[in-house]
């Protein structure tokens, strides 16, 4: 489950690994994507973020989430998941569908001049 609270500043880090538990580095053409959606049968995204080898942080990669990227989510249950399109056209699952918790928050990040 992943929790996140409403229009925040929040870095997930995803580390790949492989059958064997080796860990796994994208390559070029490689795409991580990251979507979160309110049903998971929908068809548009709430979130989505496409993660490359420019995302690589030690043996991991970083989904950065800005504030207005959850800003217009509504408070209450999503799913997400995590998905390895390589590229050769094969498409793995990395974390499966899951659910994800948009929580709610009274402050917010105010325009900066």
């Amino acid at each position: 489950m992943l929790n996140i609270i409403r229009g925040t500043t929040q870095n997930l880090l995803i580390t790949i690994t492989d059958e064997v538990g080796e860990i796994y580095k994208l390559q070029n053409g490689d795409v991580l994507r990251f979507g979160i959606k309110r049903n998971w049968q929908d068809t548009d995204y709430g979130v989505c973020k496409e993660i490359t080898t420019n995302n690589l942080q030690d043996d991991g990669y970083i989904i950065a989430l800005a504030p207005e990227d959850t800003l217009n989510l509504l408070a209450g249950n999503y799913y997400f998941d995590v998905g390895l399109q390589t590229a050769d056209g094969d498409y793995y699952m990395i974390i499966p569908c899951s659910r994800c918790v948009i929580m709610p928050a009274i402050t917010q990040k105010e325009a900066t001049q």
